[in-house]
């Protein structure tokens, strides 16, 4: 019998970059999070030739492989981490130096993974040009609490930066939500578990 995963049972991690990193806890309030299956690839550029057809790319072709994709969510507002925390999370958007969550010092993640150039071969992330921008994994995981035993399912967003212009707090009359919208530069990945570390 197979298992269908319910956003009531998800939960969502932000990482900073150390190792062992620390993350902030995050639930959801609409179970809305909406993410990118996997890295872009671009589109084959095609000439019809007399023969068939071949590849002429330009000197932008590459640049599909670099360009961020947008992760969204929402939450509630509350009086322990989604609030203070949750916001020093967000990449820092009060630019303090040293940048801390929680009383604890956190780094960025930007640069440490890889794009697969259309040859096959590796090359890593680059730093932001802004070296006040920080950027943090997100990993968001979802169980089945009746499966025996538990089952577990996610995606880890790698090097995600949130423009802190394009995120925003919204008022109702039974709660304040804050709905989070960012980029994902880096590595997408499907994951079992959370990895491990400390909550800050």
């Amino acid at each position: 019998m197979s298992i269908t995963f319910s956003g009531r049972d998800g939960e969502l991690r932000i990482y900073e970059g150390s190792s062992p990193p620390s993350y902030v806890k995050v639930k959801f309030s609409q179970m809305n999070f909406t993410g990118p299956l996997g890295k872009p690839r671009p589109v084959d550029p095609i000439m019809v030739t007399v023969g068939g057809y071949a590849h002429v790319p330009d000197a932008a072709y590459e640049q599909t492989l670099y360009e961020p994709l947008p992760i969204s969510w929402s939450c509630h507002l509350d009086d322990g981490t989604n609030t203070w925390k949750l916001r020093d999370a967000m990449c820092n958007p009060d630019l303090h130096t040293p940048w801390t969550v929680g009383g604890n010092a956190w780094t960025s993640t930007k640069g440490q993974g890889s794009i697969i150039l259309p040859d096959g071969n590796y090359v890593g992330t680059e730093p932001f040009f802004d070296v006040m921008k920080q950027a943090v994994d997100v990993e968001v995981l979802f169980t089945d609490l009746r499966a025996a035993g538990g089952s577990a399912w996610g995606v880890r967003y790698s090097e995600c930066y949130f423009p802190p212009q394009d995120s925003s707090y919204n008022e109702s009359a039974d709660a304040v939500e804050m709905q989070c919208r960012g980029l994902t530069y880096g590595n997408i990945t499907v994951i079992g578990g959370f990895t491990s570390g400390n909550a800050s």
